[in-house]
């Protein structure tokens, strides 16, 4: 069989894996927390600081509703709910008061972010679950990919992953004494690092993801150089990139702009399950979009142009990239 064919292969089991390991992760979530939607995306700064914008909320269904926790923050238990008279807008606001009735409790709801309560009572016919934890940030890719823009960047991406042997030149194949230089992936680890931070310490976190962003420049100048398998460097940069670093440059959009993705699409709520379905952005998206490309976009560039660069044999890229894998000229 074709190497090309070979690699192709390989990367496409290793990506229906993922997917396999996602869906099948959500079916174990949804028996394990007896709600059909144990995952949520926050969309809208609803519930700043104490679930951000972007962030993945695991959903726990309440058995009995004797149990729940009313007050303000941080007291009152999280509810996910359905907004009375809709069948499809989702709102993730905290139980701030609450009585019981006949047919069950119903419930006054708020906000933490928001000056007053929700205009409505919640029954508990209407409540999902409620919120036991979150995943800070990262959400933004599930949200990403719903639309025509990213999931075609995403997929565009991948391509040249994918491809890249065919888009590339080839390199040379020639004995070489260099090995990787460890150094090159510590620019990599600043990002999870930040996120873990944010998760255990909500905040304002603006200049934590511009610190993000800095370092991961400085990663995609010194990965392609470092790296002898140019195929694992350009997947763990394209790994990192999607499931990190478009996340920090999606919620620094909303940081900078006020464009969350509560505007991308015509849709209302503060949180929507996870899905694949794509949905029709807004002008809104479009500016976020832009903006999301001029974050990212010079560091795609950059790491592209220098891998290319260094399989040309470019001989200042070259050079460097021998120097700093060690080899003896």
């Amino acid at each position: 069989m074709d190497d090309n064919i070979k690699e192709i292969l390989r990367y496409g089991v290793t990506f229906v894996a993922l997917i396999a390991l996602f869906y099948g992760g959500s079916y174990v979530l949804s028996n394990t927390l007896g709600t059909s939607k144990p995952m949520m995306v926050v969309i809208s700064q609803s519930m700043v600081p104490t679930l951000g914008v972007g962030d993945f909320i695991v959903i726990e269904a309440i058995e009995d509703f004797d149990d729940v926790n009313i007050g303000d923050p941080p007291y009152g238990d999280i509810l996910v709910f359905l907004r009375p008279g809709f069948s499809d807008e989702y709102i993730v606001h905290r139980a701030i008061d609450g009585y019981e009735t006949d047919d069950g409790w119903v419930y006054q709801t708020k906000g933490d972010h928001n000056a007053f309560p929700d205009g409505f009572q919640v029954t508990e016919d209407l409540v999902e679950g409620r919120v036991i934890n979150r995943i800070p940030i990262v959400g933004y890719f599930s949200l990403f990919i719903k639309t025509m823009k990213g999931f075609g960047l995403v997929l565009g991406l991948m391509a040249v992953s994918f491809f890249y042997d065919n888009i590339l030149p080839k390199k040379e194949n020639r004995e070489e004494n260099g090995r990787f230089n460890y150094l090159a992936i510590a620019p990599f680890i600043v990002a999870p690092a930040i996120i873990l931070k944010i998760w255990v310490q909500p905040s304002s976190h603006q200049i934590l993801e511009q610190i993000a962003i800095i370092t991961w420049y400085l990663g995609c100048l010194t990965l392609p150089l470092a790296t002898e398998d140019d195929d694992m460097g350009l997947m763990f940069w394209l790994y990192h990139l999607v499931l990190l670093m478009l996340p920090i440059a999606c919620d620094l959009v909303w940081w900078t702009t006020g464009i969350t993705p509560s505007n991308w699409w015509m849709i209302q709520g503060s949180t929507v399950p996870i899905s694949w379905l794509l949905m029709e952005e807004t002008v809104s998206f479009q500016k976020a979009f832009s903006h999301i490309i001029l974050w990212i976009g010079p560091g795609i560039l950059l790491f592209l142009g220098l891998l290319y660069a260094k399989r040309s044999n470019v001989e200042p890229v070259k050079n460097l990239s021998d120097k700093i894998r060690g080899i003896n000229s």
